[in-house]
C-alpha cells in the first residue's frame, strides 16, 4: 500500500524542487562549502535576473534570455563536516546576505561569507596565531584534567560561535529557500535505545507471567530534525525549531551543529541534556529511524513503538561524529521530499531531485584482496568490518533499485593537463582527511575546487534531455523548436535564443541539455562571444607545503603528548573508588597472592622506581611520538605531491 500524493498534485508544472545532502568530510568540509557557494551565487544571480536587475557593466538586452521557471530547496542534511558546512549555508541563506567568494585575492581577510570564514579561514587571520597551533595547545586538557580528543577542539566552538552571532541587522530568508525548510544533522550516540521484540509464548501470556521474554537490539543513531516554520502546539517533540538568531532556541541547534562534527577519538565528544532533546523527542524521531518514516513508508502503515516503562527521561547521551553510522544521510533527505511530493509515477516528469556533496565518495577497493593471516590483520579487518557494516543503507538500496527520482553527485575532480585526471584532487584529503588543518592554502584550494567542480555540475550534469528540432532563419542561423510533448515542463516556454545560450550537446541527434539551474555567467559568456577560464584555473595552484612550519610547532606537539602521557598514568594509577567492591574476589586473591611486610615494601620499591621511570622517560616517549606524528603527515604529504621540496639545508 502506497497512500503519499503523487508529484502531479498541486504543483505548477514550471517549479522544481532540491534537496541537499553534505557527506562527512573532516577538514575537507570547505569543498562542501566552496560547492554550496556557487549554487547561492548562480541562483541569486537568477533570481535578480527575473526581477529585471543584472550586475553593473551587463548588458540589459540579455535579460530576454532568461529563463522564468522556478527552483527552490526544501531541505538540507548532513553529517560531520557537511552536518556543519549544512548549518552554515542554512544560515547563510537566512540572513539573505548575498556575499560569494569568487576571487582568490586576500585569502586571510573575512568575507562576510559564513561558509567561507568558517571553513577556508578557521581563524588564520592575518596577524593571528597559526590555526593548527590552537588545536595542540594543552588549555584543555589543563582545565579539565582528563583526555576528551588528541586535538584541543575549543576552535569548533569558537567557529561556531562566529556563525550564530546575530549582528541585528534585518534578516531576509533567499526567495528559492522554502518557508517549511527543514534540516536534519545525524549522530551517533554511545548509549543505545533499546528496541525491544517480544518473544512471550501464547501459553505464557495465559499464564499470566510477570516478566516478558524480549529480545532486544540497540538503536545508535539519531537524527536532530529541525523546521523552518516550527509551531510550538503542532510540532513540539517531532521537531526542533529552525532559529539560529534566536538566543534560546537555537540552543540545540548550535549543540547539533557541533555534535554531528565530533569526530571520533581526534575531536571532543558531545552531551546532549534534556533540554536540546526531550525524550518524547528521541521515541519519536527513533519510531521515524527505525520504521524508515523519513522516507517512502506511510504513517497510516506503521505501528506504534512501544518504549519500556522505565525509559530513561531525561535521555542523557554523549554523541560522537554521525558518520560513524551514517556517512551520508541521502536517505533521510529524499525521505522528506517524498513526503511532500511523493513516489514518481512511471508517466510524470521528475519534480524533485536529490543533491549530494561528497568529497571522499565511496568507491570499491581497486588493490588487491589480501587475506588476513594472524591476529595482528584480523583485529585491524575485524574494526573494519564492523565500521563498513554499521553504515550499510538497506532501505536506501531498496528504494535506489524499486524506485525512479532523479540525483546526481558533485564531487572532487581536477586535471593535470587534458584527459589525465589527478589521482588525489583534494588537498584536504591528506593526513587522514584532516590535512586542511596543517595550511590555509589547502582549504583555499579545496574552496575553490568545489566552487568549480559545482560550476561544472549545474552546467552540464544537473539538467534534462530534451527533444529540439533545428531549422536555419534568413540569415542562416540555427532556430530551436522544442518538442514540447518530450521535454521537462520547466523548459517548455524556452526561446531559441535561451537554448542557444544555455545548451549542452545531448547524446542523440536532435537532442540538447538543458540545465535545471541555469547559470548565467553562461550566458554572459556566449554573448561577448567565448567561454572566460575560471578562477580556479587561473589563480588555485596545487598547495605545496613547507615541512618547516610542522617542525616549527614540534615543541607544542611534544607538549601535548606529555601532557597526554601524564594524564594517562594517573588514570592508570588511580586507587580504586570503591574499597569493598567483589569482596569474595579480593579473599581468594589474598589468599594465593598472601601480602606481608617484604611484598609491601617490595611493591612500594616497585611503584617507587615505575613512578620514577616515567618522570625520567615521559618526555622521550612524548618526544618519540612527537616525531613520529610528523614523520607520518609528511611521508603522506609527499605521497598526495603536497610536500614542498625546496628550502632544505
Amino acid at each position: 500500500m502506497d497512500n503519499l500524493q503523487t508529484n502531479t498534485a498541486n504543483l505548477p508544472p514550471n517549479e522544481f524542487h532540491i534537496g541537499f545532502t553534505m557527506a562527512g568530510a573532516a577538514s575537507a568540509g570547505c569543498y562542501t562549502a566552496g560547492a554550496m557557494d556557487y549554487f547561492f551565487e548562480i541562483m541569486n544571480l537568477w533570481e535578480d535576473a527575473k526581477n529585471g536587475k543584472l550586475p553593473e557593466g551587463w548588458d540589459e538586452s540579455l535579460l530576454k534570455h532568461v529563463p522564468q521557471h522556478k527552483v527552490t530547496v526544501d531541505a538540507m542534511g548532513g553529517t560531520s563536516a557537511g552536518g556543519m558546512t549544512t548549518v552554515m549555508a542554512t544560515i547563510y541563506a537566512l540572513t539573505g546576505k548575498v556575499a560569494p567568494v569568487n576571487t582568490t585575492e586576500n585569502p586571510t581577510q573575512k568575507k562576510g561569507n559564513v561558509m567561507y570564514d568558517s571553513w577556508v579561514l578557521m581563524g588564520d587571520e592575518a596577524g593571528k596565531p597559526l590555526f593548527l597551533d590552537t588545536t595542540l595547545n594543552t588549555r584543555d586538557l589543563d582545565e579539565s584534567g582528563k583526555i576528551k580528543s588528541l586535538l584541543n577542539s575549543d576552535f569548533i566552538d569558537t567557529i561556531c560561535d562566529n556563525a550564530f552571532k546575530n549582528d541585528s541587522a534585518p534578516k531576509n530568508k533567499l526567495p528559492y529557500i522554502a518557508d517549511n525548510l527543514e534540516l536534519v544533522l545525524s549522530h551517533t550516540m554511545l548509549r543505545g535505545i533499546s528496541l525491544a521484540v517480544d518473544f512471550t509464548t501464547p501459553a505464557a501470556q495465559l499464564r499470566k507471567t510477570k516478566k516478558n521474554v524480549e529480545h532486544s537490539s540497540f538503536e545508535h543513531f539519531t537524527i536532530s530534525h529541525f523546521k523552518l516554520n516550527y509551531n510550538a502546539a503542532a510540532d513540539k517533540d517531532k521537531y526542533l525549531p529552525l532559529e539560529p538568531f534566536h538566543p534560546i532556541n537555537n540552543k540545540a541547534l548550535k549543540l547539533a551543529t557541533m555534535a554531528t562534527g565530533a569526530f571520533p577519538v581526534g575531536l571532543k565528544f558531545r552531551e546532549f541534556f534534556q533540554d536540546e532533546l526531550t525524550t518524547a523527542y528521541m521515541q519519536h524521531i527513533t519510531q521515524k529511524i527505525v520504521f524508515n518514516r523519513l522516507s517512502d513508508v506511510p504513517a497510516a502503515d506503521v505501528p506504534d513503538m512501544l518504549f519500556p516503562q522505565n525509559f530513561p527521561n531525561p535521555y542523557k547521551f554523549v554523541s560522537i561524529d554521525g558518520g560513524a553510522i551514517n556517512n551520508e544521510p541521502f536517505g533521510e533527505v529524499l525521505g522528506i521530499l517524498k513526503e511532500r511530493y511523493g513516489k514518481k509515477n512511471a508517466d510524470d516528469a521528475y519534480k524533485y531531485a536529490l543533491i549530494m556533496i561528497d568529497p571522499f565518495p565511496d568507491v570499491p577497493d581497486t588493490k588487491p584482496y589480501e587475506q588476513p593471516d594472524d591476529l595482528f590483520s584480523v583485529v585491524p579487518a575485524i574494526i573494519g568490518t564492523l565500521w563498513d557494516q554499521s553504515k550499510v543503507k538497506r532501505a536506501e538500496m531498496l528504494d535506489a533499485y524499486s524506485s525512479d527520482y532523479y540525483h546526481g553527485e558533485i564531487f572532487p575532480v581536477r586535471w593535470q593537463k587534458k584527459d589525465d585526471e589527478e589521482p588525489n584532487p583534494i588537498a584536504c584529503g591528506s593526513a587522514m582527511a584532516f590535512g586542511g588543518l596543517l595550511d590555509i592554502s589547502f582549504r583555499q584550494h579545496d574552496f575553490f575546487l568545489g566552487r568549480l567542480n559545482a560550476r561544472n555540475f549545474y552546467r552540464t550534469f544537473f539538467s534534462f534531455p530534451c527533444e529540439v528540432a533545428i531549422t536555419q532563419d534568413s540569415n542562416g542561423e540555427d532556430v530551436y523548436t522544442i518538442n514540447t510533448s518530450t521535454c521537462h515542463p520547466i523548459h517548455k516556454d524556452w526561446t531559441s535564443d535561451m537554448i542557444k545560450m544555455f545548451k549542452r550537446p545531448g547524446k542523440e541527434k536532435g537532442t540538447v541539455l538543458l540545465p535545471i539551474v541555469p547559470d548565467l555567467y553562461m550566458l554572459k559568456e556566449k554573448f561577448n562571444g567565448g567561454e572566460e577560464p575560471s578562477p580556479f584555473e587561473k589563480a588555485v595552484p596545487w598547495p605545496q607545503y613547507d615541512a618547516g612550519k610542522l617542525f616549527a610547532l614540534k615543541g607544542k606537539l611534544q607538549q601535548r603528548a606529555k601532557k597526554m602521557l601524564e594524564l594517562t598514568y594517573e588514570k592508570m594509577t588511580a586507587e580504586e573508588k570503591e574499597k569493598g567492591k567483589n569482596p569474595v574476589s579480593k579473599a581468594w586473591m589474598n589468599k594465593y597472592y598472601r601480602t606481608n611486610l617484604w611484598t609491601k615494601f617490595t611493591g612500594w620499591i616497585g611503584n617507587g622506581i615505575l613512578g620514577l621511570l616515567f618522570k625520567w622517560k615521559k618526555n622521550s616517549i612524548a618526544g618519540r611520538m612527537a616525531k613520529a606524528a610528523i614523520e607520518w603527515i609528511l611521508k603522506d604529504l609527499e605521497q598526495k605531491g603536497l610536500l614542498k621540496n625546496k628550502g632544505m639545508k
